[in-house]
């Protein structure tokens, strides 16, 4: 006999447990499924550090930050426990770039600062600054596997069942629901949400219209800040752009956006890639005076990302899919887990920026970093 839900969730990273918890929490029978074991090393949710900010080029992000800001402060206040820590967000970089950053706050009302480089350094001494930063100061860090334990945990005991360490092998929308078969069962649903990341373009073949989704493997470092110094969140935004962060453990993370190779999700190698690593070792050396210069551990992750680094939200009969997060979606989860939910379960998301079909919000370079 099959079992049978409300909706059938196939990935259980950062978005698809985002919205397993918010299926739960609405009253919906849910079942979550991942192919891997919690916390896993093997996609993109991993680790303990992520950046939360509102200092955006495109006011869509900026609006949606702002409620997803909202959201994770309200899940601090109900669980007692700060997954969010305000510690300032700097942009420096390429000036067009920190003119439309500043463009987009204004455009939803969001207060910063211009910093030249003296204020910069006295504000920052832990950094470097040759030319003007603009300062956010709401930005901040969110706990990622605190946040992705709070989602699960609220999501079983508000009913959801998740399975882990069992892979989708095919989806079939039939006439009364959704077929989810795997190498232990076949689940019905009467929809289904795919959150599967780097697996994304596999899982759903024949499925859904998507846009071409590249996976990249990234590297980070982390360093030992110096005298108990203290860090804001920080991307330089240049031809190679870096960004930092401090970590809840206390140490500094520092990573190139968008510079790893393309890889199989299946088959990559999380070996570091000599190049890109002795380029990142030099940036920190040459940029980031606060902290000890030699890293005291690493970690790779990876991106799967459309060409235009926008998100996929959107429904094709009843197969929703949340994907294409690489590189900044995490920021997102509480709310994208909420639209995610609604549209499974009925609900459009009116104005969706992240439909299928679409065209191009802004020209030039990325400001989505």
């Amino acid at each position: 006999m099959t079992d049978s839900y409300d909706v059938v969730v196939v990935g259980c990273g950062g978005a698809g447990a985002a919205t397993t918890w918010w299926l739960a929490r609405s009253g919906f029978r849910v079942l979550a499924i991942d192919r891997f074991e919690a916390h896993h090393v093997r996609g993109s949710s991993h680790g303990r550090e992520r950046i939360v900010r509102l200092a955006y080029g495109d006011p869509v992000y900026v609006a949606l930050a702002q409620e997803s800001l909202r959201m994770w402060h309200e899940l601090d206040a109900a669980i007692d426990a700060p997954l969010v820590r305000t510690v300032g967000g700097v942009d420096t970089g390429f000036a067009d770039e920190l003119e439309q950053v500043a463009r987009g706050c204004e455009s939803a009302g969001v207060p910063y600062d211009w910093l030249n480089p003296d204020e910069a350094r006295r504000t920052f001494p832990g950094l470097r600054f040759e030319g003007r930063a603009l300062l956010q100061r709401d930005a901040g860090c969110v706990d990622a596997h605190a946040a992705l334990d709070t989602f699960e945990r609220s999501a079983v005991a508000n009913g959801a069942v998740i399975h882990r360490s069992e892979t989708v092998t095919r989806i079939e929308e039939q006439a009364a629901g959704v077929d989810v078969t795997t190498d232990r069962a076949t689940y019905r649903g009467d929809a289904v949400v795919v959150t599967t990341g780097a697996w994304a373009a596999s899982t759903l073949a024949g499925l859904a219209p998507l846009p071409p989704i590249s996976v990249t493997r990234e590297q980070v470092a982390f360093f030992r800040p110096k005298r108990d110094a203290t860090f804001p969140t920080f991307i330089d935004r240049r031809e190679t752009s870096y960004y930092g962060l401090p970590t809840p453990t206390g140490l500094l993370k520092v990573g190139e956006h968008y510079t790893g190779p393309v890889v199989d999700a299946d088959t990559y190698s999380a070996d570091l890639e000599p190049r890109t690593w002795q380029r990142l070792l030099a940036w920190v050396r040459d940029n980031v005076p606060g902290v000890e210069p030699n890293p005291v551990d690493h970690n790779t992750c990876l991106y799967a990302s459309g060409p235009d680094e926008d998100f996929v939200v959107d429904r094709r009969g009843r197969v929703t899919v949340g994907v294409g997060l690489g590189g900044h979606g995490f920021k997102f989860l509480p709310l994208l887990g909420r639209r995610l939910a609604e549209i499974a379960t009925g609900t459009p998301w009116a104005d969706n920026p992240f439909r299928f079909a679409r065209g191009p919000r802004l020209a030039g370079r990325s400001l989505h970093k």
